[in-house]
């Protein structure tokens, strides 16, 4: 993928560096009724300077009974970044753009398939070869419709998001 520097606001157009702070959506969790109407959808948004541990976000996933499919993406920095090696990526984001966007996004995912909830962790700031940068779980009643809504969820943030990387050799 390409370091997206051409979608970069300008500073005087609010963009904002995120490397010295972290965004948590957890706290202003955006609920709406779901594909079905009956289910609220349970959202959550995490931009972080932080590690993302996987094991604590295991354990604080809930379930109803009528869900039969969680699916997680772990985005990991791979050693090559368009045909260069690399040592790291440095993410940088447009916070209030990257809020909107997001919650667009899953506006559309409630409407497309009937998931339960949807968690997204993205890091910023440094993230080393091997280290994750991006935490995806969609919990839906099917894995069909899990998986479905996960990619396009994946393939959307990549798209529309402003979220910029630059790599370091």
């Amino acid at each position: 993928m390409k370091y997206r520097s051409s979608r970069r606001c300008k500073a005087d157009d609010g963009i904002h560096d995120l490397r010295f702070a972290i965004y948590d959506l957890r706290a202003n969790a955006l609920l709406a009724p779901s594909f079905t109407g009956h289910v609220v959808v349970k959202r959550q948004l995490t931009i972080t300077l932080e590690p993302i541990d996987e094991a604590a976000l295991l354990t604080k996933r809930k379930i109803s009974d009528d869900m039969g499919a969680v699916v997680r993406f772990l985005g990991v920095v791979r050693r090559t970044e368009e045909e260069r090696t690399i040592k790291a990526i440095e993410y940088e984001a447009f916070h209030r753009m990257v809020e909107h966007q997001f919650k667009l996004l899953f506006d559309e995912m409630e409407k497309s398939w009937p998931i339960e909830s949807v968690r997204l962790v993205h890091r910023i700031g440094v993230v080393r070869v091997n280290e994750p940068s991006l935490w995806v779980e969609v919990v839906a009643p099917h894995r069909g419709e899990a998986f479905a809504a996960c990619q396009w969820l994946i393939d959307e943030l990549k798209r529309v998001v402003p979220i910029w990387k630059k790599p370091f050799a």
